[in-house]
């Protein structure tokens, strides 16, 4: 997200897990810089149409953890997310599923560059909230410019045909597959904020998505910011970012396979 986006989010929000604690794909920026929108030496930064991919994603331990004495070994719950895309990239729904299979799930972050702001749902309260941003938004699961990329071949994720590429930023070295149409459907590595793991497409769908999976769901109460809400007495210390390892509140204290 943006440089702002993350320490506005651990202000204002009360409700746990509405910022996420980041992704290992990537950020887009919404108007790259003209030299590298003429570049060709990288793969295509925005979707081409309308898509539902659903990812399966494996946390590791950062470099910052390993200093902090994680041990590199230590296992880490993989998490399922489903991303829904809109076709110029404009708009995307990141739900945060509640098992490896099926399609309920826990909440989730909807992302409109262009009234640069962010909706964050919690299924189970029926709330929603509203983050308005005062600068470009970036979204996640597309790729970030400010990272150098080298081809380095092709391959098949989830029955699509895909290009390799191997990415480089500040932040370490990531193997990622992009489609032509701009899709990331398999990446491996460090992203741009440090953050470590894989995160895999399972399923691919180019099916349309309809303008009313980026709305707020019907009959669902808007929380502001410092604002009462629902089981306010439940609250827990919230996290930071937006992507695959976000804690979204649970219908149960432990729900299978998730890690608090």
């Amino acid at each position: 997200m943006t440089d702002r986006f993350l320490p506005a989010c651990k202000r204002s929000l009360r409700v746990p897990g509405l910022c996420a604690v980041g992704v290992l794909a990537m950020s887009a920026i919404v108007t790259p810089p003209l030299h590298a929108q003429q570049a060709t030496d990288h793969p295509r930064l925005t979707p081409g149409r309308d898509a539902v991919i659903d990812y399966v994603f494996q946390p590791r331990p950062t470099e910052q953890d390993l200093k902090a004495g994680a041990k590199a070994d230590t296992p880490v719950a993989s998490r399922h997310v489903q991303v829904l895309y809109s076709g110029d990239g404009g708009l995307m729904r990141i739900n945060y599923m509640t098992s490896m299979e099926g399609d309920a799930s826990r909440g989730a972050v909807i992302i409109n560059r262009a009234a640069q702001e962010v909706l964050v749902i919690i299924n189970d309260r029926h709330i929603y909230t509203r983050l308005v941003q005062q600068e470009g938004i970036r979204n996640p699961f597309l790729l970030d410019m400010s990272m150098q990329f080298t081809k380095t071949g092709s391959d098949v994720v989830a029955g699509q045909p895909c290009t390799t590429w191997q990415a480089v930023s500040a932040q370490g070295k990531a193997s990622t597959c992009v489609t032509d149409d701009g899709f990331i459907l398999q990446q491996d590595g460090v992203d741009v904020d440090g953050l470590n793991g894989s995160l895999r497409a399972m399923k691919v769908s180019y099916d349309i998505v309809p303008v009313s999976a980026f709305e707020p769901p019907q009959g669902f109460q808007e929380v502001t910011p410092h604002s009462p809400y629902p089981d306010a007495a439940q609250t827990e210390p919230p996290v930071t970012g937006v992507g695959p390892a976000t804690s979204l509140p649970a219908t149960s204290p432990n729900p299978e396979g998730e890690t608090r």
